[in-house]
């Protein structure tokens, strides 16, 4: 049914909590793992002028030690695994990653809010993701922070 599946992750706890459904469903597929950090580029633009490049670094850095830890997990449950850490805004380059590679069903993690929390968080990247995507998407609930 599912020939890929993408993990999208900000190196949170709750990503690597996510991870463990992305696995089960490879797993169960047969799929090949995309593990995606994404550099905000818009934190390296608000950024003063002589860090920005200190800025992207480090972002870069988190991003790859992000998926790499997740994808480490993942090869050791027997997951094919790919990474990628593109830079740009988070839930475009998720949804332009997932088309550039074919991606069948996006695992993504979520924090569970209800009532005014969620009404104050209605910009995260798996709500933006959630509404804009045109596959298959499996939301954990990965509680409250």
């Amino acid at each position: 049914m599912y020939d890929t599946v993408l993990l999208p992750t900000d190196g949170s706890d709750g990503a690597a909590e996510a991870l463990e459904h992305a696995i089960g469903a490879a797993d169960a597929y047969g799929a090949a793992l995309h593990v995606v950090s994404v550099v905000d580029h818009r934190v390296v633009l608000a950024a003063d002028a002589d860090e920005k490049e200190s800025v992207r670094t480090e972002l870069t850095d988190e991003a790859t030690e992000a998926v790499e830890e997740l994808a480490e997990r993942a090869r050791s449950a027997g997951v094919e695994t790919t990474t990628a850490t593109p830079e740009g805004v988070p839930h475009r380059e998720i949804l332009a990653y997932a088309e550039r590679a074919g991606v069948e069903l996006l695992v993504l993690g979520t924090h569970g809010r209800t009532g005014r929390e969620k009404r104050l968080n209605l910009g995260s990247t798996t709500e933006r993701v959630v509404k804009a995507a045109d596959r298959p998407l499996l939301v954990v609930d990965i509680g409250t922070e």
